[in-house]
């Protein structure tokens, strides 16, 4: 357990697992180094308010944060020195996903739109139109993009194509979605809902295949390196592990409330952050170790 300034909103680990990013609701970003045995992090106050999506680069040297007062930052990760500044609008929760080849990554605008911008000169490469109050964001290894919104709505896009090409809007309708995570392997997307429902969707055809035994109000979700078992946090006071029918495997009573979650690519690490302006790691036992070394996943908290 690290204390750092405030309540802790997102975390991820490096691709290497060997680093742990965070963003605070006082807009500072901060990295530890987890095997240095060094409490003090590199830290920066790189946003003026609440920090919503965080994401590592797929080679781990660049960081992208987003935050609730409309700024963007692409950063160096050794130095935390800002490459490029970009905007979304102010009051709203923008979400930050990097292309699984790290040439481009995909900001959600907060409203109406997700761009596509080219990370090396910081120029805009594509537009998708997503009506709305924007969400979390995912970016596929097919090359598709997800975003999700306000009104519980699930989209996908395909470059060159402003419209989404296939859409899931849950029936009941549900409220905002406040996290998305990709399974390991198989790809099924899990969608966590503001009010405590986890549906899981075939992103090839955008359908409905489980929605799992309803909570309270969900942080964020993330699966577990081999796929095996989901990750949520909530406003519930806790942590839960998930398997693949919505059972729960583990609990954890925290005492307050449980925002981001991120498990190590080697699957023995399960990180939370928290309110109590903490964050917490978890030795994993049996380790959820995958054969397949799976991305580092994007962080968003939009609650």
């Amino acid at each position: 357990c690290i204390r750092d300034r405030d309540n802790i909103e997102t975390l991820s680990f490096s691709p290497d697992g060997q680093r742990l990013a965070l963003g605070a609701a006082d807009g500072f970003v901060a990295i530890y180094q987890l095997q240095s045995g060094r409490a003090e992090p590199l830290a920066q106050k790189l946003h003026t308010s609440f920090v919503t999506g965080l994401a590592w680069s797929p080679d781990g040297s660049q960081i992208l944060t987003a935050a609730t007062d409309g700024s963007v930052r692409q950063s160096d990760s050794k130095t935390l020195q800002v490459i490029h500044s970009y905007t979304a609008y102010p009051q709203t929760y923008p979400a930050v996903a990097w292309s699984p080849d790290g040439s481009q990554f995909a900001l959600a605008q907060g409203r109406d739109t997700i761009q596509v911008v080219d990370a090396g000169d910081g120029s805009l490469a594509d537009t998708f139109d997503l009506p709305g109050s924007t969400r979390a964001l995912w970016w596929l290894p097919s090359g598709e993009i997800i975003g999700s919104t306000n009104a519980g709505q699930v989209s996908f896009f395909t470059h060159g194509q402003r419209k989404a090409v296939r859409s899931f809007q849950p029936n009941p309708a549900h409220k905002a979605v406040n996290s998305l995570a990709v399974q390991p392997g198989s790809g099924l997307l899990a969608a966590g809902y503001d009010d405590g429902t986890i549906v899981l969707i075939d992103p090839t055809t955008a359908k409905q295949v489980r929605e799992l035994a309803k909570g309270r109000q969900i942080g964020t979700i993330s699966w577990s390196p081999n796929g095996q078992l989901l990750a949520a946090s909530s406003v519930a006071f806790d942590l839960r592990l998930l398997d693949l029918q919505g059972s729960v495997v583990a609990h954890e009573d925290i005492g307050y409330d449980v925002n981001g979650t991120a498990w190590s690519p080697d699957g023995k690490l399960l990180a939370a952050s928290t309110d109590a302006h903490d964050f917490r790691l978890w030795q994993v036992n049996p380790a959820q170790t995958s054969a397949k070394p799976a991305p580092a996943a994007p962080s968003y908290m939009g609650r």
